[in-house]
């Protein structure tokens, strides 16, 4: 009797478990991008704020390779809006402390600019920013997150952290590029290093965070057909 309670709870366990994925990238790569967030501190980002971005992307690899980041005539950008705080929480003492941030909701949208124009002018929003990052037809890509988290401390020398979320692909004129064997949209996973250093040649007044990121697919793995029979071989 236990032998198929055991392979019950197997089963129910193997139906309710995530389809596993393997990460692909990256596929986009950047240094760097700026953030911002009206209000906030890098230690203190308040529920209720918004975390904007644009950056500038240096690399593409596979299956966006054929894209050349660093041809003249086109410059390829990304920005990021609509990300809401849920305020930061501290841990650990004062002088070493660590500070994390979720958010909800958020958009990405990628860009060929025709016109090579990006700007990262100091204190954002303002003439140059967001616009000179977004202001051509249609997006390459475009994308909603489903997480998003801002990790930082106080006591590293540049006081890194990262910043990292998931990205639901949902449109763009090379979204199909992002399409696994089986016909699904692979996600996206924003990530990489972060500092609110605002040392010369690191920060720009008026944006919280300089980002050095990159993203990576997260293709789903086909799974494997078996049967009753092999299953239960798997407990006797």
């Amino acid at each position: 009797m236990k032998r198929w309670v055991t392979l019950g709870f197997a089963l129910l366990a193997m139906a309710a478990a995530p389809l596993p994925a393997h990460a692909i990238g990256p596929v986009i790569d950047w240094d760097p991008a700026y953030m911002w967030q009206p209000g906030a501190t890098p230690t203190n980002l308040p529920a209720g704020g918004i975390m904007r971005f644009v950056g500038t992307i240096s690399v593409f690899g596979p299956p966006l390779d054929f894209l050349n980041a660093t041809m003249p005539g086109t410059e390829y950008t990304f920005s990021g809006d609509g990300l809401v705080s849920q305020g930061t929480v501290a841990t650990g003492p004062a002088a070493t402390q660590i500070y994390t941030t979720s958010y909800t909701g958020g958009t990405i949208n990628v860009y060929a600019e025709p016109m090579p124009d990006a700007a990262f002018e100091p204190f954002p929003p303002n003439g140059l920013v967001p616009s000179t990052f977004e202001n051509d037809p249609p997006p390459i890509l475009t994308g909603t997150f489903t997480r998003f988290v801002v990790t930082t401390n106080n006591f590293t020398a540049f006081q890194t952290g990262n910043i990292e979320g998931d990205i639901n692909w949902t449109g763009g004129t090379m979204i199909d590029k992002f399409r696994a064997s089986s016909g699904a949209i692979c996600p996206g996973l924003f990530t990489g290093g972060a500092t609110w250093n605002t040392a010369p040649g690191i920060g720009i007044p008026g944006y919280l965070f300089r980002h050095d990121g990159k993203i990576d697919l997260q293709c789903p793995v086909p799974t494997r057909s078996s049967t009753w029979g092999l299953l239960k071989q798997l407990y006797r």
